[in-house]
């Protein structure tokens, strides 16, 4: 039985948990897919892009966590999401999200709009309508 709590990244660099995680595959890692947002919340960290690439493939059982990310507080992590996650959803996992896309996109807080979430959130809305 695979310790899940071992597989989530010690730091930003740790690329070999990223193998490790998507060697385990989903549902091994179920109970830690918030844990494993938290790691794509700056697309600068190394580990962000390749874990949010994996995270991407999931299909559905990544909505609740990219909601709670898009409904949290932190436009950079939000931004970071829309770009490196919800960019990569199939349009029928993407439906899902559309109410919070509409939100972000049509109602932006300050603090999103500066940090373009609403763009981003846009750019995801104009893939559901091709």
């Amino acid at each position: 039985m695979i310790d899940v709590k071992g597989l989530i990244p010690r730091d930003k660099h740790d690329l070999d948990a990223v193998t490790t995680i998507q060697e385990a595959g989903y549902p091994a890692i179920a109970p830690i897919l918030d844990e494993l947002m938290e790691w794509t919340a700056d697309g600068n960290w190394p580990v962000a892009h390749p874990l949010a690439r994996f995270l991407s493939t999931l299909g559905r059982p990544i909505i609740e966590p990219v909601l709670r990310v898009l409904r949290g507080d932190d436009p950079t992590f939000k931004y970071f999401c829309l770009v490196t996650i919800v960019s990569a959803l199939p349009v029928d996992v993407l439906k899902a999200l559309e109410s919070d896309l509409r939100r972000l996109a049509v109602n932006p807080s300050r603090w999103d709009k500066a940090e373009g979430v609403h763009e981003e959130a846009e750019a995801a809305l104009l893939r559901l309508r091709s």
